[in-house]
């Protein structure tokens, strides 16, 4: 068995035997945070959560974690026994129990996934010489929004040719900048609820199993650590859409697949809505494989996380792209010593706020989709007082209003200076409001305007944001358009790797055949 293949299986019965004493002892993520503070080991719930999700974290963390817990001696039942025997003599043949795989040797899953990175099994998509071929491109797009996600998918070689979105101001953008994407609306005017599948279809001119992808980020705000968090009870905000994603998959039955949210989907509360999806998905036949997409490692100039779960139809859990950015040139180092790279003379770090700025010309700050908040006199002698990088802290109290006096107030993004030297903070639909965020201009004394937001966000310059009823858009509906959208540079990777297994799996089925 390829030494590779074997570090997975180790890595997986050690965070499947971890999270089974987690679960008899009705310890969560957060619970193990606060434990392992007592014993002095500083861990984030995020990092926790995805050392458990990875498994990939040392024999030390391991014992750590396990003490925590209160476990007393480590057990090692008859399956993970079974396990083990497995690996020792390479007799797993079939990877079905560790990748959900279906119908593949390993020797099928070494034409898929060709590298690892921290026991994670990636996709280069950096240094292609050409797109991957990949017969039947064809995207159905969910909750489209302003098409970030598409025109990445775009980019990889994918073709949207439906699109189903509720919002005015989205569809009016989507149709003055691509006439080609069909706009499917059902009943009640693109909401997703009251769209058929027949209807997409149709639309679509596909056959059920002929869409290459179904994409979509469901609404994040039901799972958002920022608002109510009410999970799949907020209706109202389209917590339970994430059902109608589902149901658009299980009735298309795409090749493959991409749902996109908020980190806090992944939450212990929210538990249900991804055990719902696994267990749906892999009953229609999927691989999967969800994950923390950091997007700043993509050439995105922001630091956004997303938890990104995508499905890969009759084939092993998908691979997902390689970094192409890096955060430092240490870490970049490690990851060509990693992965047996060939270091290259200029280190792919990531963008930054200065980066994306240069990409804005000064005829662009004409155009009517470029609006910026009108900002007093009083908020800009704040704003004089902060530097790159600080906040309202930095102010003296005569000067802060008094909801940032009483010392309640902890935020370290509020009223604060973005740097031109690094990636900006995560683009919020109110990112356009300096008191929301990190959100002031790195070096005038105003907000960020739209074409600003857009450029984070890594729209193309030539995209262009309208409103349904009037010629200049406004801030709230352009603040709304970019920020909820997925940035185009992590969709161009996911569908890079997506197009290239693709490709290799019709490839194998084709070798099978003969």
């Amino acid at each position: 068995m390829n030494s590779k293949h074997t570090s997975f299986l180790w890595n997986a019965i050690a965070r499947d035997l971890l999270k089974e004493e987690m679960s008899r002892k009705g310890v969560t993520t957060e619970e193990l945070r606060s434990r392992l503070q007592k014993i002095g080991v500083n861990e984030s719930k995020a990092a926790i959560a995805n050392k458990l999700s990875r498994g990939s974290f040392s024999a030390r963390f391991f014992l750590q974690a396990f003490h925590a817990i209160g476990g007393e001696k480590i057990e090692l039942p008859a399956d993970v026994l079974q396990r083990i025997s497995d690996v020792n003599r390479e007799e797993v043949r079939e990877p079905a129990a560790y990748y959900g795989t279906r119908d593949i040797s390993w020797e099928g899953l070494e034409e898929f996934l060709y590298n690892s990175f921290e026991n994670e099994w990636y996709v280069a998509t950096d240094g292609l010489a050409e797109k991957p071929r990949c017969t039947g491109g064809k995207v159905v797009s969910l909750f489209t929004g302003a098409g970030g996600l598409d025109i990445g998918l775009e980019n990889a070689g994918f073709e949207t040719v439906a699109c189903v979105e509720v919002n005015e101001d989205c569809k009016e953008t989507l149709r003055r900048n691509r006439q080609e994407w069909t706009i499917v609306e059902g009943e009640r005017s693109g909401d997703v609820r009251y769209v058929e599948v027949d209807e997409i279809l149709q639309k679509a001119n596909l056959k059920k199993g002929e869409a290459a992808l179904v994409v979509g980020g469901a609404p994040c705000q039901p799972f958002s650590n920022i608002g109510k968090k009410g999970g799949v009870t907020d209706e109202k905000n389209g917590g339970d859409l994430f059902q109608e994603f589902v149901r658009i998959v299980t009735g298309l039955m795409p090749k493959a697949f991409i749902f996109e949210n908020v980190v806090g989907i992944t939450q212990q509360k929210h538990k249900e809505v991804l055990a719902y999806m696994q267990s749906c998905f892999s009953g229609l036949g999927y691989g999967l494989t969800y994950r923390i997409m950091n997007a700043a490692d993509y050439g995105v100039p922001q630091k956004r996380n997303r938890f990104i779960l995508v499905g890969l139809k009759n084939g092993p859990a998908p691979a997902l792209p390689a970094p192409t950015h890096f955060k430092s040139v240490d870490l970049y180092r490690e990851f060509c010593f990693q992965t047996g790279r060939r270091r290259q003379k200029m280190v792919p770090l990531w963008r930054t706020v200065g980066d994306a700025f240069q990409s804005i010309s000064e005829s662009d700050l004409a155009r009517p989709d470029n609006v910026v908040m009108n900002i007093s006199e009083p908020v800009r002698a704040r704003m004089r007082l902060i530097g790159p990088g600080e906040n309202f802290h930095v102010l003296p109290m005569d000067m802060r209003p008094n909801c940032w006096k009483t010392g309640k107030h902890q935020g370290q993004d509020t009223f604060g200076r973005l740097r031109l030297d690094q990636p900006s903070v995560t683009i919020r639909t109110a990112a356009y409001n300096p008191a929301k965020g990190r959100y002031i201009h790195p070096t005038e004394n105003r907000g960020l305007n739209s074409l600003e937001l857009a450029a984070l966000q890594g729209f193309p310059a030539d995209w262009r944001f309208y409103c349904a009823k009037y010629e200049k858009v406004t801030l709230t509906s352009v603040g709304r358009q970019i920020g909820n959208a997925v940035p185009v540079q992590l969709a161009e990777a996911l569908g890079v790797a997506i197009q290239t297994q693709l490709a290799r799996l019709e490839d194998f089925s084709l070798q099978k055949c003969v």
